[in-house]
């Protein structure tokens, strides 16, 4: 028996199919008018129908639907009704006139307008033209190619329309309701632009026609003595203006009556069949009597037609040779003795016949192409011409050029317009008597006839017309008339007037119907923004429609240009056609029940054939505007799809997906997924309350970080009643779930059960959940709340029964703890770890949840670590291999450990937590409740007594409960934080898969809750951990301890608490600072406080150094480069200005380099402290310029430096990889090799001899010494930033202070050594102190011995002042570079010394005297990955990397490359730097103003003048300047 059948696939084009705002498709079977309208007692009285009265509403009687077919009419959304309506309106109508049924027949409905709208403006402004360009053959190609496009698209397009009643409405209508809304209505607007700029095309092309061969006079911008660019712009500007005249008449004309077009349209299709018929005529005149159209050359090329009068250079008249009009045009007088054009003189001037006729065999020359660039002169083949190829055209506004560069593609784009206009037939279906019948005959025959006319065309073009004059677009060479015309016959006229009229009637045709396909679209409601033009006149004219289509025609007409104007309108034609292929081929290879067409001459083949010829042919045209195209369309169905209105019209996307899904699912019958390809189909089981709402969205927002809309999602609920009652209540509730999945953006599916209980239907979803193979294999529950309530023990009772269920089902079984308290999707983790505590195996799944997890955006930046227990007898060191080749092999990035559990004393918690438990299990057995019972009250009546182990363990010990109560079923484990600060507490089931994760946004402590997520394991992994908990020594009790009443209890329970509290312990003390814990375990013990102590930050390791390092860069630096007596501002303030620009613009270059991750930079106090060596670097440079540039020069200097500096970090620690703790080669050695480039280009040699303001002062001399000061105490911290923590950095502390005070006392005494009068200079002292910490540098954390240290400080402190003394003025008057503050003292050849010591000091290093650190130290050094000497390191050195296996003397060589590789880079990029500098643009300062702050601070009036001092007898002494 079938019941309500109310779907049926001829409903398809009701009535009401297009703007009836339903859902659904209209169809004839339901609410018919006649049903709406009569009495339903009344209808059916005296029927003996009395039995299905109750179902009429639904299911109308068989007459009546009947009756409801045979009278189906749908009048097309076109002319007719408004001719119709605009009659009516003239005079009142006492009663509704009856509407008549369609008349029209395959010849007048669909034939002859296929005939009108295929024929157009092309094939008589251009088709001659292209098959001069292009040739016979070449254009046969195309035209041949276009139109099989066209017959492919109108057998698929026959076939659609045949497929039932087809509506008005054209390609929009084949093509929505079988493709679908989305690309129904993308490819209805492609349509639309189509046909409005084919409006657009055959107004130019009749303004065309108007202003070149009927009236030119009437130009408005005059094109006579124009010549080039200046006639084509005038000419483009004629076309606009009349174009958007006539644009604007035809528009009216439309407006006011649509009746006027349509009578007119026979008038049209007249004028175009006489004039195609007269050009026949004209070609069987020319085998008899050729038409006399002459053409003049000079030469080989084509004069212009208005250049001459005669075609001879001179005549004779009266025996007397006269010079003609030609003549005149290439001399300069028209005596014969006057100097000519030499291309003029060389060559003859020719007469031939511009149409020689059909039997002339012109047709052999005519037969390729000749493709022509703008400007070139049209040649005739076969003629020879003398010409010189050095002298240069002239004259050549005297010959017929070419207007644009013509390629064969051009040619496509341009002809493929006249072969559209196939949808003419299937637009009037309405109209039709038979559409079924006419549809596919006439637009066959139409095509086939417009076809052969096309290629005929081809063919005795080139057979009848000279190849000069085909390519003579515009007939210049032959008297400026229509070349197509020329061979016309009677007379030219006929195809003048003839194309005119033919251009202005297509154009409004288009302007009549574009306006009614987007009212059609609009009225269909899937473009929520074009609604507005769905609303018209009374009479339904749509007049808004009409505005948009005036104003998008009016691009068209401002382009101007016919060539310009066709590719784009090809580009919507063609992607319309497409998709009809594209419907009909997927509607065939579906095989629906309702695709049965009458048409029965298609096939799929061919449909794809027609689809491929329309991609092929929109990238042939031009592949930006097909780019363009696909764009528009593609953003018109994504808005359809996002915001359009919902439609189901039964469309072919959909049956692919059905197609698709059902194969799918026959395909996951055959087997169940390998472990590899395993992911979580998850069966998610809410709560509602009292209003249907859901208790735990949460649960979805960790569906979907865990989905990231992969896999099988279904979202289940329970509704408690009967069907019958509780039906609306279950609709409601999957509103509620549906609605949240959408915020949520969780993709799947809803299934809400109704059943007498929440527990059976908790059940049924777990039983029936899913189709076929598409199955969930994971259910996710929340942890029960409340749970310890008395009244609430019947939800734990139930999540109890899930807990079995899916463990009998063998289904994972995900339960997170807290689950309010999991992040949101919008949240985000910066940093953290999810661990995973590996110990039952299960194929790898466990590794896959956070991989999962961590492909989204809450938990990607979080780490995985991989945690394993190792017992007393296990191999630690072979589990971590083989885990570690697991994880290889599963391609999953972790970081894997092996714990090792040691057995331990059994405490006192222990014994009374296990007394606990038993008794609370004979206060079971006393109220006589059975087994299953005890089962499940075990958890709550064990929890009660929390309160009382408190007070017995003030010190909050992490405690663990496990019970084990019958075969196979594990009770619950609980776990106690041992913070009191964290007031909620993490209790998760007894486990397989536990997951606890904290909020990254957590205001208010530490640790956010936690969650859990179990898997259930089956009996096996019940007895198995029955097993490995009894394994457990005995030998641990404390019989001197013991309290009385724990002799009698059972030791097994007391070995299995210790167990889980020893493993409570491991995982709190490993896992205690990771976001998200996974427990894979057969009753897992678990003990997670969850609390994150903020001392473990690395802010607190690194800020320190960072505070250090900062305050040497803007204090210590500026201080020191203040010592000028009047530069002090310049000194501190451009220190402070540059290096602010420097860090910021060193975050950004070395985050890219060194720092980025997925397309973001991630930033940290690392990056500040690198930055701010990079910032050094640049304040080092500065110093060589000190004085001698304005700001813009150094900020200039600084934003190119930095790249440089952190090009060559990268280089040199990526690929060079090379030990340099304390910066020497990359910091010191760049830094001061660049500055010396600068300072080179930038050389001022009025300065080699000393400027007045080249002085210090006494309290710039004691600013400067602040400086120094200020750097010496900070420098250990700048050496061992970046060392390794622990030994090695606090070697590079003592190092680099005792290198500081050995050049500290050295300078002292070298200072008054080499002072004459034997006393201290300020320069020495400023300067030369700080030598020990750049020599110690490269060296600083390796094992060189305090005594090294001090030696190198000495060295390093003599080179330095020897350098100051004696290598600076050498430098300044024979290498022209001139060191302002010394730094190739301070840092070149401290630099230099510093990098010799680093490289002894690997020669010389060994792992004996190391130690294991050693290949910590010398990471490079380390053997390489596989190597077993590595697999031993790692047994003492966990977690130790891979390294290269360098030898000393291989890794010296990269250490000595690395300093060259850096000198050379700086020394180039400063060279560089300087010559930019240089440019006038960065107002470099005088040699006058150098040194001097005038230029660019408000200085104080006395800021030049002495300073005095004031002593008690009022005398004052003036202070000398140095």
């Amino acid at each position: 028996m079938l019941n309500n059948m109310t779907d049926c696939e001829e409903g398809e084009g009701g009535p009401n199919s297009q703007g009836d705002g339903n859902p659904k498709e209209s169809s004839p079977f339901i609410n018919s008018s006649a049903a709406t309208n009569m009495d339903k007692s009344q209808q059916y009285d005296g029927n003996n129908m009395a039995l299905f009265e109750e179902e009429m509403d639904t299911s109308p009687m068989v007459s009546s639907l009947l009756s409801t077919l045979a009278n189906y009419s749908n009048l097309p959304t076109g002319s007719k009704e408004h001719e119709e309506a605009e009659n009516n309106e003239e005079g009142s109508r006492p009663s509704k006139k009856p509407v008549k049924a369609p008349q029209l027949g395959t010849l007048m409905g669909v034939y002859l307008p296929c005939i009108q709208n295929i024929f157009g403006v092309i094939l008589f402004l251009r088709m001659t033209w292209m098959v001069g360009i292009g040739g016979v053959f070449g254009s046969f190609i195309i035209v041949f190619m276009c139109c099989s496009t066209t017959m492919l698209t109108a057998i698929s397009m026959s076939a659609i329309a045949t497929n039932g009643v087809v509506p008005a409405g054209g390609s929009y209508y084949m093509i929505s309701r079988s493709l679908g809304p989305e690309f129904g209505g993308a490819v209805g607007i492609c349509f639309y632009l189509g046909t409005t700029f084919a409006g657009a095309m055959y107004i130019l092309g009749c303004i065309e026609i108007l202003l070149i061969y009927i009236v030119p006079q009437a130009a408005i911008f005059k094109i006579e003595g124009l010549e080039g660019p200046e006639a084509e712009a005038a000419l483009l500007n004629n076309m606009r203006v009349y174009g958007t005249i006539v644009l604007s008449l035809m528009a009216l004309v439309v407006f006011v009556g649509v009746k006027y077009v349509n009578k007119l349209a026979l008038v049209f299709l007249a004028c175009v069949i006489l004039s195609i018929l007269s050009v026949y005529a004209g070609v069987i005149k020319t085998a008899i009597d050729p038409p006399v159209f002459p053409v003049c050359l000079l030469g080989n090329r084509t004069l212009l037609s208005k250049g001459y009068d005669v075609c001879a250079k001179v005549i004779e008249i009266d025996n007397e040779t006269v010079t003609t009009k030609l003549w005149r045009s290439f001399c300069d007088s028209e005596y014969l003795n006057a100097t000519c054009d030499e291309y003029f003189n060389n060559n003859n001037v020719t007469e031939i016949q511009g149409i020689p006729g059909v039997t002339s065999g012109i047709l052999a020359e005519n037969l390729f192409g000749n493709y022509l660039e703008k400007g070139m002169i049209l040649e005739k083949r076969g003629l020879v011409s003398d010409v010189d190829p050095d002298s240069p055209t002239t004259s050549s506004n005297r010959y017929v050029l070419a207007d644009i560069t013509s390629f064969f593609t051009l040619l496509v784009g341009i002809y493929f317009p006249s072969v559209t206009g196939i949808m003419a037939g299937s637009n009037r279906s309405g109209d039709l008597r038979d559409a079924q019948k006419s549809i596919p005959i006439g637009t066959i025959a139409a095509i086939s006839t417009t076809s052969t006319v096309y290629m005929s065309c081809v063919v005795l073009f080139g057979a009848c017309i000279e190849g000069v004059v085909l390519r003579d677009k515009f007939g210049e060479g032959v008297s400026g008339n229509l070349v197509i015309g020329t061979l016309a016959w009677p007379s030219p006229w006929v195809i003048v007037f003839g194309s005119f009229f033919s251009t202005c009637g297509a154009g409004l045709q288009s302007l009549t119907g574009a306006p009614r396909l987007l009212q059609a679209i609009s009225r269909d409601g899937i473009i929520p923004f074009l609604r507005i033009f769905g609303h018209g006149k009374a009479n339904g004219e749509p007049t808004w429609a009409l505005l948009l289509t005036a104003s998008i025609c009016e691009i068209g007409i401002i382009i101007a240009s016919l060539d310009s104007v066709a590719p784009i309108l090809s580009m919507f034609f063609l992607m319309c056609y497409m998709f009809v292929n594209l419907a009909c081929a997927l509607q065939t290879l579906l095989r629906t029940p309702n695709w049965r067409p009458r048409f029965k001459f298609y096939h799929w083949a061919l449909s794809f054939l027609g689809m491929s010829l329309c991609l092929s042919l929109m990238f042939m045209c031009s592949w930006y505007y097909a780019i363009v195209a696909m764009g528009i369309a593609t953003c018109i169905y994504k808005y359809i799809e996002f915001c359009g209105a919902e439609k189901e019209w039964g469309d072919g996307i959909r049956g692919i997906s059905l197609s698709a899904a059902r194969f799918a699912l026959m395909r996951l019958e055959e087997g169940p997924p390998h472990t590899k390809n395993w992911r979580p189909q998850i069966l998610v089981l809410v709560s509602m309350d009292a209003e249907q709402n859901i208790e735990q969205p949460r649960l979805l927002s960790l569906t979907n970080q865990l989905k990231a809309g992969k896999g099988l999602t279904i979202v289940g609920t329970c509704v408690q009643g009967t069907f019958l009652d509780n039906y609306t209540e279950a609709h409601k509730a999957d509103q509620s779930l549906r609605k949240l999945m959408e915020t949520e953006k969780v993709k799947g599916f809803t299934q809400v059960v109704i059943s007498s209980n929440l527990r059976d239907g908790t059940s049924h979803l777990i039983q029936v959940g899913g189709l076929g193979g598409l199955k969930h294999n994971t259910v996710m529950v929340s942890w029960p709340r409340n749970w310890k309530q008395p009244e609430c023990h019947q939800e734990f009772r139930n999540f109890i029964e899930v807990v079995r269920e899916t463990t009998i089902a063998s289904i994972a079984l995900l339960v997170p703890k807290n689950i309010s308290s999991y992040p949101s999707n919008g949240e985000r983790f910066t940093e953290g770890h999810i661990d995973v505590w590996w110990v039952v195996h299960d194929g790898g799944m466990l590794m896959l949840l956070p991989f999962l997890l961590r492909q989204h955006k809450v938990w990607r930046k979080c780490k995985m670590r991989i945690f394993t227990v190792a017992q007393m007898d296990d191999n630690s060191i072979q589990m971590k291999k083989d885990l570690i080749t697991f994880l290889y092999h599963l391609r999953i990035d972790a970081v894997v450990e092996v714990v090792e559990m040691h057995d331990g004393d059994i405490s006192a918690y222990t014994y009374e937590k296990t007394l606990i438990m038993e008794q609370r299990s004979q206060i079971l057995k006393q109220m006589h409740l059975t087994k299953n019972e005890m089962e499940r009250e075990i958890q709550s009546i064990t929890d009660s007594s929390r309160g009382s182990i408190r007070r017995k363990n003030p010190s909050a010990l992490r405690s663990q409960r496990s019970a084990e109560e019958g075969a196979g079923a594990a009770e619950k484990l609980e776990e106690e934080p041992g913070a009191v600060s964290n007031p909620k507490q993490v209790q998760l089931s007894h486990s397989r898969n536990v997951s606890t994760p904290t909020s990254p946004t957590s205001p208010t402590s530490p640790a956010a809750p936690a969650g859990g997520a179990v898997v259930w394991p089956d009996n096996k992994g019940a007895e198995k951990e029955k097993s490995l908990l009894t394994a457990t020594s005995e030998a641990g009790k404390d019989f001197f301890n013991m309290k009385p009443e724990w002799e009698n209890l059972n030791q097994t329970d007391v070995r299995r608490m210790h167990t889980a509290m020893r493993l409570n312990e491991v995982i709190t003390k490993k896992s205690k600072e990771a976001k998200l814990v996974l427990l894979n375990m057969p009753g897992p013990p678990k003990n997670r406080t969850n609390q994150t102590n903020p001392m473990h930050n690395a802010v607190y390791r690194n800020y320190p150094f960072f505070i250090d390092i900062h305050f040497m860069i803007f204090v210590g630096f500026g201080c020191l480069l203040a010592f000028f007596r009047f530069y002090g501002f310049g000194g501190m303030v451009f220190n402070f200005l540059t290096a602010t620009f420097a860090i910021q613009w060193a975050i950004l270059v070395q985050g890219y380099f060194q720092f980025s991750h997925d397309s973001k930079i991630h930033l940290g106090v690392i990056n500040l402290i690198n930055a701010e060596f990079a910032c050094a670097v640049v304040l080092i440079s500065y110093g060589a310029v000190l004085g001698k540039t304005s700001p813009l020069q150094i900020l200039v200097m600084a934003l190119l430096e930095v790249p440089v500096f952190a090009v060559t970090e990268w280089v040199v620690l990526k690929y060079l990889k090379i030990n340099d703790a304390g910066g020497s080669i990359l910091i010191h050695l760049f830094a001061c090799y660049f500055g010396l480039g600068v300072t080179f280009v930038l050389y001022r040699p009025s300065l080699n001899e000393g400027h007045a303001k080249e002085n210090t002062s006494y309290h710039s001399d004691i600013l400067c010494l602040m400086g120094t000061l200020f750097l010496w105490v900070f420098w250990p911290s700048f050496n061992s930033a970046l060392v390794l923590k622990g030994d090695d950095q606090h070697r590079a502390i003592l190092h680099t202070f005792i290198g500081l005070s050995a050049s500290t006392l050295t300078a002292f005494a070298l200072s008054a050594m080499l002072n004459k009068n034997g006393k201290l200079t300020m320069a020495d002292i400023q300067n030369v102190t700080l030598a020990g910490g750049v020599t110690v540098g490269a060296s600083v954390d390796m094992m060189i011995s305090p005594v090294a240290a001090y030696a190198l400080g000495v060295i390093g402190c003599i080179a330095c002042m020897l350098g100051y003394k004696y290598l600076s003025p050498i430098l300044a008057r024979r290498l022209r570079i001139q060191d302002q503050c010394g730094i190739h003292n301070l840092h070149g050849l401290t630099g230099l010394i510093s990098c010799t010591a680093g490289i002894c000091a690997i020669l010389t290093a060994s792992e004996e005297v190391y130690g294991p650190s050693f290949y910590e130290i010398f990471a490079h050094r380390a053997p390489v990955e596989g190597d077993p000497k590595l697999q031993e390191l790692r047994m003492v050195i966990p977690g130790l990397k891979a390294g290269l296996g360098r030898t000393a003397q291989k890794q010296a060589l990269f250490q000595v490359a690395a300093i060259f590789s850096t000198i050379g880079l700086s020394a180039l990029g400063g060279i560089l730097t300087g010559f930019l500098l240089r440019l006038p643009y960065f107002a470099s300062p005088s040699d006058d103003f150098c040194f001097d702050d005038k230029p660019f601070f408000e200085v104080p009036p006395d800021y030049d003048s002495p300073v005095r001092l004031k002593h008690s007898n009022t005398n004052s002494v003036e202070d000398s300047t140095v």
